[in-house]
C-alpha cells in the first residue's frame, strides 16, 4: 500500500517527517513519524510526503492538522475524489481553531484527536490517540546542589483567544524576574524581538515574517526580558538537566491535551512545574510533577521549590523512574502511537495500489 502524508507546518515535508530532526525548543518533535516511516516500509508499504510522489500514487493518505483548502495537494485530492483520505488533530484549538470546526472534517472517513468528546459522539469516525514521544530513560541527574532551579523554554507566543496559557508563562517570567532573578532563567526564541501583546498581538505574524526571513530584522534584538539568556543550542534533554524544575505550561487549558512538555522533563530527570490539561491527574501520577494549580501565587510556589530538601526532590525522582518504567507511561510512547495508527490504517486492503484514477 502506498501511505501519503503532509505536515501544515511544511518543513516537515519532502519526506523530511521520516528523518530525525531537532528543534530549538524541543527534541524529537516529529519521532511518532520517524517510527511510523520505519515500521510501514518494514511491513511492505511505501511511504512519502505529497509533494514527492504524483496524488494518484497514493492509497491512503494522512494530514497531520487541516491542511485548508488553499492546500494544493488537499484541493488535487478533493478533485479526484480520493476514498481514503484522514486528518490527524494536532494542534490545540488555540493555534488551529479550524482544526476543530466540524464542517471541516466532512471529506475525512477517519479522524484522529485527543478529544475524547469527539470520539464519544462519533465512535466510527473519531479515533482516541495520544502523541507518541521517545522514550528515553532518564540517566544520573547532576547533583541537586549544582543545579540552577527553575528554567523555562519555550518560543514567545501570545493570544487573547480563551483558555490560553501564554500570558501565563510572561507573568512567570516577570515575577522571577522580580522576585528571584538569581533562581530563574528564560530560554527559547523570540523572547528579544519586538512582539506585541494584548489587543495588537494580532500583528505578531507578520511581524514574525519579517524577522525570520530579512537579514536586518533577524539581526533587531532587544533586552524585553532580563531573564533571557538566548535559544536552546544543545538539546533540550541536556539543558534540562542542568535545573531543578522547569515550567512546563501548555499552550491552553484543554481537556486531554498533554504534550511533549511533561515528557521532556521525565526523561531529563528534572520535576516539571505543570499547567494544562485539567485531567492531567487522569494521566499522570501526581507524586511526579508539580502541580501549579496548587500554589495560588508565584510566591509561595517558589517558597516551595526552593526550600525543598535533597531527600525530598529524590522523592520526585524516584515516582519519574517508577511512572516511565509502567505500563502507565505505554500510551504516551511511540511505538504505540505506531501499533495503533497500524490497527487503524494498515489492516485492510489497498484501496487501488497506486492506481487512483486521474
Amino acid at each position: 500500500m502506498n501511505f501519503g502524508f503532509w505536515n501544515f507546518y511544511t518543513y516537515y515535508n519532502q519526506n523530511r517527517m521520516f528523518s530525525p530532526c531537532k528543534s530549538l525548543v524541543g527534541d524529537d518533535l516529529a519521532y511518532g513519524a520517524v517510527v511510523l516511516g520505519r515500521r510501514l516500509r518494514a511491513l511492505g508499504h511505501n511511504v512519502a510526503t505529497l509533494d514527492m510522489q504524483p496524488l494518484s500514487w497514493f492509497d491512503r493518505v494522512l494530514f497531520f492538522d487541516y491542511p485548508t483548502k488553499f492546500n494544493k495537494h488537499f484541493r488535487g485530492l478533493l478533485r479526484l475524489k480520493h476514498p481514503d483520505l484522514n486528518l490527524m488533530l494536532c494542534e490545540p484549538p488555540i493555534i488551529r481553531p479550524d482544526n476543530y470546526q466540524l464542517k471541516n472534517h466532512a471529506p475525512f472517513k477517519r479522524v484522529l484527536t485527543w478529544k475524547k468528546d469527539l470520539c464519544a459522539a462519533n465512535p466510527g469516525k473519531y479515533i482516541l490517540y495520544h502523541a507518541g514521544h521517545k522514550f528515553q530513560q532518564p540517566t544520573p541527574p547532576r547533583p541537586f546542589h549544582e543545579r540552577k532551579l527553575c528554567v523555562l523554554i519555550n518560543s514567545f507566543m501570545f493570544s487573547t483567544r480563551p483558555h490560553e496559557l501564554y500570558s501565563e508563562r510572561i507573568r512567570a517570567v516577570r515575577w522571577f524576574e522580580s522576585h528571584a532573578a538569581r533562581d530563574f532563567d528564560l530560554i527559547g526564541t523570540e523572547w528579544d524581538k519586538p512582539l506585541f501583546t494584548g489587543r495588537m498581538s494580532a500583528l505578531n505574524l507578520p511581524l514574525r515574517f519579517f524577522y525570520r526571513r530579512i537579514p536586518l530584522f533577524k539581526a533587531l534584538k532587544l533586552k524585553r526580558f532580563p531573564s533571557f539568556i538566548g535559544p536552546n543550542t544543545v538539546s533540550k534533554n541536556l539543558t534540562l538537566k542542568a535545573y531543578r524544575f522547569c515550567l512546563a505550561y501548555e499552550n491552553s487549558v484543554e481537556q486531554g491535551y498533554l504534550t511533549e512538555k511533561l515528557f521532556d522533563c521525565f526523561f531529563a530527570g528534572c520535576v516539571p512545574i505543570y499547567l494544562g490539561a485539567p485531567d492531567v491527574l487522569d494521566l499522570v501520577p501526581a507524586n511526579t510533577f508539580i502541580d501549579k494549580r496548587q500554589f495560588p501565587t508565584y510566591e509561595k510556589l517558589h517558597d516551595f521549590i526552593s526550600t525543598m530538601s535533597g531527600r525530598e526532590y529524590e522523592g520526585y525522582l524516584a515516582a519519574i523512574d517508577s511512572f516511565l518504567n509502567s505500563p502507565q507511561m505505554r500510551p504516551f510512547i511511540a511505538e504505540t502511537f505506531v501499533e495503533d495508527f497500524l490497527g487503524n490504517f494498515a489492516r485492510e486492503a489497498p484501496v487501488n495500489q497506486g492506481r487512483f484514477p486521474t
